[in-house]
């Protein structure tokens, strides 16, 4: 990514390009936020609950894509705190031939200046060093992308709908030389693949009422 990404023209992918992914939350006339992807699923469907579905991001900012047969990874360092980047290798669904696939992900803000944990995080995994590495923070953050687990002692996953998956098995860059061109759903004007940006909206603006009641209550400003 030292080379600025540049708008594609088409919506059309070779299995094994790379979609360059930006998520994006406008936080203009608000507190410094810093933005993460929870979570992003593929689906053949539009909606996170359809089946079969592939986890592209889980476990709370895990790009867990990069440890299947691609180079799937965070860009780092980020160009802004409220700016999140991201590629992913395509591919489609060893179950399904279809030529399109939905994306769908759960972004979430945190004040800029909260320092990342389990929690809060981007983490991709090294096939060099075999080992996951934050886009910020402390190495140790990452370590829960190994177990699965990532949720803080109080919490519980069976709480959470997107742990119910069926999921897809990935058909990606091995069998490129024999699949044809397909399509990700992706809105206009994206950046070089989807800008996650309406999700990323409605968390942000949440999110900022709790912090800004919560910094009214206290009288800091």
């Amino acid at each position: 990514m030292e080379e600025a990404a540049t708008l594609r023209t088409t919506n059309g992918y070779q299995l094994g390009d790379a979609m360059y992914i930006q998520a994006a939350v406008d936080t203009n006339n608000h507190m410094p936020l810093r933005l993460f992807v929870d979570r992003c699923v593929a689906t053949l469907s539009p909606g996170r609950q359809s089946t079969p579905l592939y986890p592209i991001i889980d476990y709370k900012g895990c790009l867990v894509d990069g440890k299947s047969d691609s180079n799937s990874t965070f860009v780092s360092p980020r160009p802004k705190d409220d700016v999140l980047q991201f590629t992913v290798d395509t591919f489609r669904f060893a179950e399904d031939p279809g030529d399109l696939i939905y994306i769908t992900c759960h972004l979430k803000v945190s004040a800029a200046g909260q320092t990342p944990d389990p929690e809060n995080k981007a983490c991709s995994f090294s096939k060099a060093t075999n080992r996951w590495t934050p886009v910020e923070g402390t190495q140790d953050i990452c370590a829960c992308c190994e177990t699965g687990n990532c949720d803080l002692p109080d919490q519980s996953r069976s709480v959470n709908t997107w742990d119910r998956w069926l999921t897809g098995r990935r058909l990606g860059r091995d069998a490129a030389a024999k699949q044809g061109v397909f399509s990700f759903l992706q809105a206009p004007g994206t950046l070089v693949g989807l800008i996650l940006i309406a999700i990323a909206v409605i968390l942000a603006l949440i999110t900022l009422g709790i912090l800004y009641y919560r910094k009214r209550r206290s009288g800091s400003y």
